[in-house]
């Protein structure tokens, strides 16, 4: 989608249009939903968590200012809080993860052996404890500073900084056995 297209389509979102609210969710549907699978494994609790940070997203349009950013990376930190506070709100910390298992489909690895060390890192990744695969995604994956994912957390920001600290070393040493 141009940006030209995209703008036209805000605008019409901002009016309650919903063919205009129903193309910008598809267009955008693919984007957070690889976001909302570093929150939760179960498919009915994804698509509640986008649709839910979409309402959100369309409630708050107005405050969208494209001299700030642009409109992709203000409506992922939508959804991204969204989700956060999706796990928040959950009572069993323990369903919590950080990266998906993909590892459900054989068939792709041995069709494509490349994907081999991605697999291999994810799956380290995935044996860590949960808040600390969390931060490590948070920070390396999608990019977010210490400060902010402090904030997202409740954690200071040198805790988040400690946890992308033990990720890395733990990553080092399990490399090291491995080759």
């Amino acid at each position: 989608m141009r940006q030209h297209e995209l703008n036209d389509i805000i605008t019409a979102c901002k009016t309650n249009n919903p063919i205009a609210q129903e193309r910008l969710y598809k267009h955008y549907f693919a984007l957070m939903y690889t976001i909302c699978k570093s929150y939760s494994e179960n498919q009915q609790t994804i698509i509640s968590i986008i649709n839910e940070g979409f309402l959100k997203i369309f409630t708050n349009l107005n405050s969208f200012d494209s001299a700030k950013g642009n409109f992709e990376g203000w409506a992922k930190k939508i959804i991204t809080n969204t989700a956060i506070d999706y796990v928040r709100s959950q009572k069993d910390k323990n369903k919590f993860i950080g990266i998906e298992d993909d590892h459900d489909d054989e068939k792709g690895l041995q069709q494509n052996p490349k994907n081999y060390v991605e697999e291999e890192v994810l799956y380290l990744i995935k044996k860590m404890p949960a808040v600390t695969q969390k931060v490590f995604s948070l920070h390396i994956f999608k990019g977010y500073s210490h400060k902010e994912i402090g904030e997202m957390l409740n954690m200071a920001e040198s805790t988040s900084r400690w946890h992308v600290a033990e990720a890395r070393k733990n990553l080092r040493q399990q490399a090291h056995k491995i080759y």
